[in-house]
């Protein structure tokens, strides 16, 4: 496939009426106006801003006629045919059928009165015949494991020097946040804009991890009570490891890069490095968080509906859908706290 052959446009080169018209649906001038998507998250006014731009950059190179058109009179049946094959030509049928999916929910709270049942129906069809991606799976120990052995490489290079090299600092990092996701299954944008002291606090001798609202795609605050196994282990990284990074007094990200706070792609990219080099699985952030909730399923099925609020869903039914993994995945048979214990390093 073409890589970028889809290409959006950003908000700030839309045209002035789609820039105007798309705020009206989230902003409210006052508490008093009522506003369709006052109540959506940024997570979900992100996803759907970010498919409006990359209707409006289909538009603009294959129809360029309709730019100077009103929204709704650009979504006709004939351009969003075109829409679906150039999408097809480097985007898999699920990832189509959401983009339609945004256009469509865009385009009906911007012009409420006309009817878009059909447009609802090709989506409707294009996500019926699509085939989810059979993704790569790691159980949660293997994944704690790989943490802890990424801190332990860390730690042992770092014993013939008086103070850790940048390199060192970086393994400790990346063994720790990976560490960390396993008991803290977030999404990969909420680790990667943790603060020390906003988000990341310490109560007496424990460490907690809140994300508040306005940073979950649900609009819930997510609250994790970290391990006292971890929570050394991030007593030491903090002491030791992460004044190595340039300037990393200048700022509170919890997970420096050079001089600056890691992004959340960086996050996937080391992740998913590490656990390739580790596993010979490459495993994503949100991986972390199929293998959390397969692990809840089977370890403990009695409580499977914790699986929920560990991932900050809405409702049980998203979790074990998207996220609770067949019985033929690999468990290791111990409850992840005998694990964490188990396997903490010394």
């Amino acid at each position: 496939m073409a890589k970028h052959f889809n290409k959006g446009l950003v908000f700030a080169d839309w045209p002035e009426a789609d820039r105007e018209r798309f705020l009206a649906l989230s902003e409210a001038v006052d508490m008093f106006d009522d506003v369709p998507w006052s109540t959506l998250s940024e997570s979900s006014l992100r996803g759907l801003k970010y498919a409006y731009g990359l209707w409006l950059g289909f538009v603009l190179n294959a129809h360029p006629g309709l730019v100077g058109v009103s929204a709704e009179e650009r979504v006709t049946r004939d351009a969003v045919r075109c829409y679906v094959e150039q999408l097809r030509r480097n985007c898999t049928e699920t990832t189509v059928g959401v983009a339609l999916q945004r256009l469509r929910l865009t385009i009906r709270a911007l012009a409420p009165e006309r009817d878009w049942s059909w447009l609802h129906k090709i989506e409707r069809r294009i996500a019926k015949g699509a085939r989810p991606l059979e993704r790569p799976r790691a159980t949660t120990p293997d994944l704690y494991q790989v943490g802890l052995d990424l801190i332990r490489d860390a730690r042992n290079k770092s014993e013939i020097f008086d103070l850790p090299i940048l390199s060192q600092a970086e393994q400790f990092r990346d063994g720790l946040m990976i560490a960390v996701l396993v008991e803290a299954p977030m999404r990969r944008g909420c680790l990667a804009k943790l603060e020390l002291e906003k988000h990341v606090t310490k109560v007496g001798a424990h460490w907690n991890i809140y994300v508040p609202a306005e940073m979950t795609k649900t609009g819930e605050a997510q609250d994790y009570s970290i391990s006292v196994e971890l929570g050394t282990l991030l007593d030491e990284y903090l002491a030791k490891y992460r004044p190595v990074f340039p300037k990393a007094d200048q700022h509170l990200g919890l997970w420096p890069y050079e001089s600056q706070p890691m992004t959340d792609k960086m996050v996937r990219r080391y992740i998913r490095r590490h656990t390739e080099q580790r596993l010979g699985v490459a495993i994503s952030p949100h991986g972390f968080r199929r293998g959390a909730a397969s692990f809840i399923a089977q370890a403990d099925p009695a409580n499977v509906r914790m699986a929920k609020d560990l991932l900050g869903h809405t409702s049980f039914a998203m979790t074990e859908k998207h996220y609770i993994h067949s019985a033929a995945s690999r468990i290791a048979g111990n409850a992840l706290a005998e694990v964490i214990a188990e396997k903490s390093v010394r």
